[in-house]
């Protein structure tokens, strides 16, 4: 039973730190500085709760101090959902690295101190088999321990969270670590005379009972309470939009609202797509558009390669407007895809593939040559490194033809302490490419250097001059292209130079893009 017990804490540990995160997710975004405050957090309760944990079994016995102890941490963690509804919003405003530091403190620091109390009482018990067995026993408690963590994280990151969602799977943690606490209460007591261990053990042997009982009831209801609280999916989101569709997957928290003649679509808190409901071709994001400059540089180009779909604004604009060009795009989530099917209308046949894997290894493995490839995987609050370095951009050139051209979208200012991801993405792809145009969308309106801004950049080795992609743009690649205000996206062109020296090339070795975003 005691090996049952150490298991099932280990489990609930883990899969509560892989859950914390993503919690943290639409407030904060998936960084790093996430990641790592999640962790740290979750390791400084550990620490703790070791030390305490092994003073409560000296001093009081294990046997009646692990029941109350397990009760406390179901009941610590089945509220968990209702503080992170009321402390989110208020440190989203500290910043990624202070608002997660805060709010995991807030949301797991508890729980994560109460569970590392387990494997010290748990020590304490095993020692009961005699000293000459207590190495043995005491390691086979801590593997057991350890495996019942690698099942945790194992169950949550491959099939829990997106079977239950966040904030069920929580309070269903909680509510089984009460339910594991009833099951410690038959724990044997140590033969030693708890009186004899410390004045209050004999009290706590008398509370320990009705205390477990009470900590059982309240996680218990307060579990339920989450679950008829928070687990339903809303009608409505804080904007008043209607929710059509919400799912949490291993990649992101996907929602699709619908408001003012416009259908949405999210990921935690990146707001990904947005189109016109009477006309879903029509995007009301303002950069899909912009993705159209390529054809500027590439005005015969037959096959364009979109890595990252979302809702599918930029494939679907190529495949309607351009009847004689193929689309194929590559979007890791599966349900992403299925989403851009149902809700946005993507098309899907010979001339529109979809392509459900990692951009990067598509591009690896891909026998395809493409004219045009656009990169659409960057999000304003957390980027996949491995599609901003060096290698990945070698890797894409090798699937273009000699005078196609890349697209990508950055979310940064052009000068200020806001530009060090574009100065250091600039510098990457000009390691690649002979040519990079540069147009910060709507800088040729509001002149600031300074305002962070979706800047779309093209990269080719075709040669062509300043007067002449003007006069494509002007022209509309003679015709060809029909989105709205293209003629004036020349307007947007950023002609001043770009300094590179003091930001880092990006590598797979070294692409500290999360601390490049953060404004000093």
């Amino acid at each position: 039973m005691l090996r049952f017990i150490v298991f099932a804490c280990g489990a609930a540990l883990m899969g509560l730190e892989m859950v914390a995160a993503r919690v943290l997710a639409p407030y904060l975004g998936n960084s790093i500085y996430v990641w790592g405050a999640v962790i740290s957090v979750v390791m400084i309760a550990l620490s703790i709760g070791y030390a305490l944990g092994g003073q409560l079994a000296d001093r009081f016995g294990a046997a009646r101090s692990l029941p109350p102890v397990i009760a406390a941490a179901g009941l610590t963690t089945a509220v968990a959902p209702l503080v992170a509804e009321a402390v989110l919003p208020f440190v989203a405003d500290l910043g990624p690295r202070v608002g997660s530091l805060a709010a995991a403190a807030a949301i797991y620091f508890l729980p994560s101190l109460l569970l590392a109390m387990v494997s010290p009482l748990g020590v304490r018990l095993a020692a009961r088999e005699g000293m000459a067995g207590l190495g043995r026993s005491t390691g086979n408690l801590y593997a057991i321990s350890t495996a019942g963590s690698i099942a945790g994280t194992l169950a949550t990151s491959f099939w829990l969270i997106p079977a239950l969602s966040l904030e069920p799977l929580v309070a269903w943690t909680g509510i089984a670590l009460v339910a594991v606490a009833l099951l410690a209460l038959r724990l044997t007591p140590e033969t030693a005379d708890h009186a004899a261990l410390h004045p209050m053990a004999a009290r706590l042997a008398v509370r320990s009972l009705p205390a477990t009982l009470a900590l059982v009831m309240a996680g218990t209801a307060l579990g339920g309470y989450v679950l008829w609280r928070v687990t339903p999916i809303p009608d409505t989101n804080a904007s008043g939009e209607a929710i059509l569709f919400r799912a949490d997957t291993q990649y992101h928290r996907i929602t699709v609202t619908e408001g003012d003649g416009t259908r949405h679509l999210r990921f935690d808190s990146s707001h990904q797509s947005a189109i016109a409901i009477e006309d879903p071709y029509q995007s009301r994001i303002r950069y899909p558009d912009y993705m159209h400059l390529a054809l500027a540089l590439k005005p015969d180009a037959k096959r364009v390669l979109v890595l990252g779909l979302g809702g599918g604004a930029i494939t679907k604009r190529f495949w309607h407007d351009y009847p004689g060009v193929t689309v194929d795009s590559v979007e890791i989530d599966p349900v992403v895809a299925e989403v851009a099917r149902k809700y946005f209308w993507l098309p899907e046949d010979e001339r529109s593939r979809v392509f459900v894997e990692d951009a990067r290894r598509y591009v690896q493995s891909t026998g395809e040559t493409y004219d045009i490839v656009i990169v659409d995987a960057y999000y304003s609050d957390a980027l996949p490194f491995h599609l901003t370095t060096d290698e990945f951009l070698r890797e894409v050139k090798a699937v273009m033809s000699p005078d196609g051209v890349l697209a990508y979208n950055v979310i940064s200012s052009t000068e200020g302490s806001g530009s060090n991801l574009f100065h250091s993405m600039y510098r990457t792809a000009l390691g690649v490419w002979d040519d990079l145009w540069v147009f910060p969308i709507g800088i040729g309106s509001d002149g600031s250097e300074e305002t962070r801004r979706n800047i779309i950049v093209l990269a080719t080795d075709t040669r062509v001059t300043e007067d002449a992609l003007r006069e494509a743009i002007a022209s509309r690649v003679d015709g060809t292209v029909s989105i709205d205000g293209f003629a004036g996206m020349a307007e947007d062109l950023y002609t001043a130079p770009v300094e590179v020296a003091d930001v880092p090339l990006l590598t797979d070795s070294h692409a500290p893009t999360d601390s490049l975003m953060q404004v000093q």
